[in-house]
C-alpha cells in the first residue's frame, strides 16, 4: 500500500483547495469560510489519504495499515477520527465522507482536490477566538446496563375483527401480534445528542489474552463511572456503534479505561483512564493492592467525573461499598447483562446483593433485570432499596432515579410517562427522555399520545441511533393501534438505518425485522411470509438476546398456516418458563391459546387462558391481564353470558385502553348494541372509534383499524337500508386486501346483491367465499363464516348447501357450549326446514333455539319470529301470524332495521297497512333504498297473510 506521505500534488505544496475549503499542509489546519480547525497528526494523515484518493472505497483494514502502520490500536480509533474529520469539515460538508456499511469509507467532495498557488488568499477564517481544535479520540463501549436499555411494553396488540353479524369471537383474531415485543424497544445508550449536550464515550481497553484477574477491574470502573455519567441530564453516553454510524459531525469526549498488573510489582494492580483534552492526551491512574480495587475505582470515577463535567465537581455521590471478591463476581454479572443473558445476570446480581447488601448499583441493576423478566414486585422492591443506597446524588439525578423506579412498576406506567415528560421538558438536549416518555405511554396503553411525540420533525436532525430508536418505537406504537401499514413503513425505515449503520446494530435490526413480520402477519394473516421471524431470531442471537430470539421463533411456529408441531411449541414454552421469562411465558400461553381456539380445540384453549391469567396475576402484569380480559369477553359473548359481558365491558372501558385494545372494546360494545337492535347506537360507537383513529393517524392512506371498522359499519348501513353507503364501506373494508376483511367484503357484497334483487350475482360471490372458507382451520372463525354464508345461500336459493353448512357447524357448537353459534345454526336450520315445507322440523329447530341465551338478541330472535309467523300462516293461523308480524315489524321500526321492516311488509298483501306503512310507503322504501330483494318470498313463495283475517283486525 502507498505511504500516506506519498501524494499526487506537487512537492512543496502548502495548501489544497476542495470546493470552499482549504487544507493547510504545514500547520495541519482545515480552513472553512466560517472557522478553522487544527487537526492532530493521525487524523490529519487520514485526511491526506482521503484527499489523495477521492471517490475510492478505503476499507477499514487498509486505513489502519496506512494511518497506524505497525501500531496496535482499538478499532474505535478510526471511527472517532472519521467523526472528528466530519466535525472539522463542518455540518454542510459532513456528507463528503460517506460510510459504506461493513466496508469502509469513500471521500466524495463536490469538486476536485487542487493545489493552491502561492499567494492565493485563503477563504476568510473565523477570528482566532473561535479556532476549533478537534481532539483525536476513540470510540465507546456500551454504557452501564442499569440504564443502557429499558423494556418498552407494547400496549394492546392488533386484532382481527368481524362485523357484528359474525359476532364477537372474531374481534380477537391477531391479539397475538405486537404485544409480545414488549422488551424490544429498550434504550440503546443515550443517543439523542444535540450540539449543546456533552457527549462522552467510555471504551474498555482490554488485553483479551490477559487473565481475567487483570481484566475485571475495568468492568467495575466502567459500570460505576458510566452510571454516574448516564444519570446526568446534560451527559449522553455513546457506544462505538453510534460513533461508526453517526455522521452528524459531533465531538464526543472519548475516555479509554484499562486495568492490569504492574509489570514491576506483581502485587500491585492499576486502573487507568486516558482521554484527549484540546489535542493533548490526559492520563489518570490509581495503583495499589488488589484489596483496594473497589476503592481505587471509586476514587478514579470521582476524579474523572470532576474533569469531564467540571460543573459537577462539588456535588456528592455515594461511595462504592463492595469488597474485592464480590466486585469480581459483580463484573461477571455485568458481562452477562451486556450479553442480554437476563437469567444469568439475575442470578449473579442477586448473589452480589446478598454478599454486599449496601452495594446500591448492583441492586439497582438487579431490579432492572427483574423488570426484564416481568417480576414486577421484587423489581420494585430492589429498585426502591437501591435508590436509598445510592444516596447522596444531585437533585436532578434523583429525579431520573425516581422516573426509573416508576417505569419498573406496571401500575405506574402513566406516572412514569409524566416523569420522563417533565425531564424532557427541562432537558431537551437529552432526547432519550422523550423516547422514554413515549415508551411509557405505550406501556400505559396510551399509544395515541406517544405517536405525536415520535412524529415531531426534530427527530430527523438527531443522530443515527436516535432516529433508529424513534422509528422502532413509532412502529411499535402504530402496531399497538392496529395500523399494520404504518407499522411496516416505520419498521422498514428502521431496518434500512440499522443495516446501513453496520456492526453493532443487530438487536435493532432484529427488532425491525420482527415488527415487519408482525405487521405482515396481521395484515396478510395466513398468507404472510413468515421468514422474517427467523431472520429476526438470527439477529437477536447475534446480539445475544436469547429471550427475544426465543419469542421470535415461537411466533414463527405458532403463525404457520399448517399445524405446527405441538412438541416444538411446548419445548419453547418450557424454555421460557424454566428460564424465568415471565412475560414471555404469558405471551406464549396466550398465543398458544388462540392457536387452539382457531383450531376449535376449546378445552385446551380455555386451559391455556387460565394458565396465562394465573401467571399474569402472579407477575402483577396488568397489561397482560387486560389483554386476557378481552379474550374472556369473547368467551362471555360466545357462551351467551351477556350480563357478564356487559360487566367486563364496563371494566375495560374504565381501564382506558388505546390502540387495538380500545378498538376491540368498541367492537364488542357495537356487537352487543347492534345484536340487541340498537343500530343507531352501534353506529355511533363505531363512528367515535373511527374518528379517534383518524386523529391518531391522519395519513391519507387508510389504516387497518379504519378498514376493520368499515367492515362493521357496512353491515349496519345495509341493515338500515343504505345500500350505496354499504357498498362504499365494503370497498373500504377491502382496501388493504387483508384476507379476513376481504372475505367479509365478499360475503357482504353478496348480501347487498341479494337484497338488491340480483340473486345470481350474489350466489356466485357466495360460492367463491365458500371455497375460501373451506381452506380455513376448523375453528370458531370458520364456523361463523359458514353460518353467515349459509344464511345468504338460503336467501339466494341454494338450500342444499346452506343446509349442509348449518348441519356441519351445529354439533361443534353444542360440544363447545357456544350458545350464540348454536342459536344461529338452529335458526338457519329452521329456515331451511321451512323452505322445504317440513314444518315439524322447523318447529323443532325454532323451539330449541328459543331456549338458548343467544335467542334473546334481536338479530336471532327476528329470524325465529319470521319462521314462527310463516309457519302459523302456512297452518292457516292467520290471526296468530298477523300478531307476530305486527309485533316484529314494530320492533324492527324501533330498532331502525329497514331490511327487517321491508321483509315483513312483503308478507302482507297490497292495500294493507302495517304499522304506519301502507303500499305507497313500501313502494317508496324500495325506491329510496334500491333493496328490491328485501322480501321473504324466498321463504313463503306466493303466500300472503289472509286478507279476511286482516279485515277482521283493528290495524287496517
Amino acid at each position: 500500500m502507498t505511504d500516506p506521505t506519498q501524494h499526487p500534488w506537487p512537492a512543496g505544496t502548502r495548501r489544497l483547495q476542495v470546493h470552499d475549503v482549504q487544507v493547510d499542509l504545514r500547520y495541519r489546519r482545515v480552513i472553512r469560510p466560517d472557522q478553522e480547525a487544527e487537526l492532530p497528526q493521525r487524523m490529519f494523515d487520514l485526511l491526506l489519504v482521503f484527499l489523495a484518493e477521492p471517490q475510492v472505497l478505503h476499507t477499514r483494514a487498509e486505513l489502519f495499515a496506512r494511518v497506524w502502520p505497525g501500531v496496535i490500536v482499538e478499532d474505535a480509533n478510526l471511527s472517532q477520527s472519521v467523526w472528528m474529520l466530519r466535525k472539522a469539515l463542518g455540518e454542510a460538508r459532513k456528507h463528503w465522507i460517506r460510510t459504506v456499511a461493513k466496508s469502509g469509507y469513500v471521500f466524495e467532495p463536490p469538486g476536485p482536490v487542487e493545489a493552491v498557488a502561492e499567494g492565493t488568499t485563503a477563504p476568510p477564517a473565523a477570528p482566532a477566538t473561535n479556532k476549533e481544535s478537534a481532539p483525536a479520540g476513540e470510540a465507546a463501549s456500551a454504557p452501564p446496563a442499569s440504564t443502557a436499555e429499558r423494556p418498552a411494553e407494547a400496549a394492546s396488540a392488533p386484532v382481527r375483527p368481524r362485523p357484528w353479524r359474525w359476532v364477537a369471537a372474531a374481534a380477537l383474531g391477531f391479539l397475538l401480534l405486537g404485544s409480545g415485543a414488549w422488551w424490544l424497544h429498550a434504550r440503546k445508550a443515550a443517543t439523542a445528542v444535540r450540539t449543546e449536550a456533552l457527549a462522552i464515550a467510555l471504551i474498555d481497553v482490554e488485553d483479551r489474552a490477559a487473565p481475567a484477574e487483570s481484566r475485571w477491574p475495568v468492568t467495575l470502573l466502567h459500570a460505576w463511572l458510566g452510571w454516574k455519567l448516564d444519570s446526568l441530564p446534560e451527559v449522553t453516553l455513546l457506544t462505538e456503534a453510534h460513533l461508526a454510524a453517526d455522521s452528524e459531525g459531533r465531538s464526543p469526549r472519548i475516555v479509554f479505561l484499562s486495568s492490569g498488573v504492574d509489570a514491576t510489582d506483581p502485587g500491585q494492580v492499576f486502573l487507568r483512564a486516558r482521554y484527549d483534552d484540546a489535542g493533548r492526551e490526559q492520563r489518570i491512574e490509581r495503583k495499589g493492592p488488589r484489596e483496594r480495587l473497589p476503592a481505587m475505582a471509586d476514587e478514579l470515577s470521582k476524579e474523572l467525573l470532576a474533569r469531564l463535567v467540571p460543573d459537577r465537581a462539588s456535588e456528592r455521590w455515594p461511595a462504592l461499598v463492595v469488597d474485592t471478591a464480590t466486585a469480581r463476581h459483580y463484573a461477571e454479572g455485568v458481562d452477562a447483562l451486556e450479553r442480554r443473558d437476563w437469567v444469568t445476570s439475575a442470578r449473579i446480581l442477586q448473589e452480589v446483593a446478598a454478599r454486599a447488601p449496601r452495594f446500591g448499583l448492583a441492586r439497582f441493576q438487579y431490579g432492572y433485570v427483574l423488570t426484564r423478566l416481568s417480576r414486577a414486585s421484587p423489581a420494585i422492591e430492589e429498585t426502591t432499596a437501591a435508590i436509598e443506597l445510592l444516596k447522596p446524588v444531585p437533585e436532578d439525578v434523583s429525579a431520573v432515579l425516581h422516573a426509573e423506579l416508576l417505569s419498573r412498576d406496571p401500575e405506574k406506567a402513566a406516572e412514569a410517562a409524566r416523569a420522563y415528560g417533565a425531564l424532557a421538558a427541562r432537558h431537551p438536549e437529552k432526547s432519550v427522555y422523550a423516547l422514554d416518555q413515549a415508551n411509557m405511554l405505550v406501556n400505559a396503553a396510551q399509544p395515541e399520545q406517544a405517536i405525536p411525540l415520535l412524529n415531531q420533525p426534530h427527530w430527523a436532525r438527531q443522530s443515527v441511533g436516535t432516529q433508529l430508536r424513534q422509528r422502532l418505537n413509532l412502529s411499535s406504537a402504530y402496531l399497538s393501534l392496529g395500523d399494520a401499514v404504518q407499522a411496516r413503513k416505520q419498521a422498514l425505515i428502521a431496518q434500512r438505518i440499522a443495516r446501513e449503520a453496520g456492526k453493532g446494530w443487530e438487536q435493532e435490526n432484529g427488532e425491525a425485522l420482527l415488527l415487519i413480520a408482525q405487521a405482515n402477519s396481521y395484515q396478510y394473516e395466513e398468507k404472510a411470509d413468515l421468514a422474517g421471524y427467523e431472520e429476526a431470531a438470527s439477529q437477536f442471537e447475534i446480539a445475544g438476546d436469547e429471550m427475544a430470539a426465543l419469542y421470535a421463533r415461537f411466533l414463527s411456529e405458532s403463525s404457520k398456516p399448517e399445524h405446527p408441531d405441538e412438541a416444538d411449541l411446548d419445548a419453547l414454552l418450557v424454555q421460557a418458563r424454566e428460564r424465568g421469562y415471565r412475560r414471555l411465558e404469558v405471551d406464549m400461553l396466550r398465543l398458544d391459546a388462540f392457536r387452539h381456539y382457531s383450531l376449535g380445540e376449546l378445552p385446551t384453549y380455555r386451559a391455556r387462558l387460565e394458565q396465562a391469567l394465573a401467571t399474569a396475576l402472579t407477575a402483577g402484569d396488568t397489561f397482560e391481564q387486560h389483554v386476557l380480559e378481552l379474550y374472556l369477553l369473547n368467551e362471555d359473548f360466545m357462551r351467551g353470558r351477556y350480563e357478564d359481558a356487559e360487566r367486563r365491558l364496563a371494566s375495560l372501558r374504565k381501564a382506558g385502553l388505546q390502540g387495538d385494545g380500545a378498538i376491540v372494546v368498541a367492537q364488542f360494545d357495537a356487537i352487543l348494541t347492534a345484536n340487541r337492535g340498537d343500530y343507531g347506537g352501534a353506529e355511533a360507537i363505531l363512528v367515535a372509534a373511527e374518528e379517534r383513529d383518524r386523529k391518531v393517524n391522519p395519513a391519507e392512506q387508510q389504516s387497518t383499524a379504519s378498514s376493520r371498522i368499515a367492515c362493521m359499519r357496512a353491515d349496519l348501513s345495509l341493515a338500515r337500508g343504505d345500500m350505496n353507503r354499504a357498498r362504499a364501506q365494503w370497498k373500504a373494508c377491502d382496501a388493504l386486501q387483508q384476507p379476513s376483511t376481504r372475505l367479509q367484503a365478499l360475503i357482504g357484497n353478496a348480501a347487498v346483491d341479494i337484497l338488491a334483487g340480483d340473486r345470481a350475482s350474489g350466489l356466485r360471490s357466495l360460492h367463491e367465499a365458500q371455497k375460501e372458507v373451506e381452506s380455513q382451520e376448523d375453528g370458531p372463525d370458520r364456523w361463523l363464516n359458514e353460518l353467515w354464508i349459509a344464511a345468504q345461500l338460503t336467501r339466494a336459493g341454494d338450500l342444499a348447501t346452506a343446509e349442509r353448512m348449518n348441519q356441519r357447524v351445529l354439533p361443534m357448537a353444542v360440544r363447545t357450549g357456544y350458545e350464540w353459534i348454536r342459536a344461529m345454526a338452529e335458526a338457519g336450520l329452521a329456515e331451511n326446514a321451512a323452505m322445504r315445507g317440513d314444518w315439524k322440523s322447523a318447529d323443532q329447530h325454532e323451539s330449541v333455539a328459543r331456549k338458548l341465551r343467544g335467542a334473546s338478541l334481536w338479530t336471532v330472535r327476528y329470524r325465529l319470529d319470521v319462521v314462527r309467523a310463516v309457519a302459523a300462516l302456512q297452518r292457516g293461523e292467520g290471526k296468530r301470524a298477523l300478531d307476530l308480524i305486527v309485533a316484529a315489524h314494530a320492533e324492527a321500526q324501533r330498532h331502525g332495521d329497514v331490511v327487517g321492516q321491508m321483509e315483513l311488509q312483503s308478507l302482507v298483501p297490497a292495500g294493507i297497512t302495517l304499522g304506519e306503512c301502507n303500499e305507497r310507503c313500501r313502494a317508496s322504501m324500495v325506491a329510496r333504498t334500491g333493496l328490491r330483494g328485501a322480501t321473504l318470498d324466498w321463504l313463503t313463495g306466493p303466500a300472503k297473510v289472509d286478507t279476511q283475517i286482516l279485515a277482521q283486525s283493528e290495524i287496517r
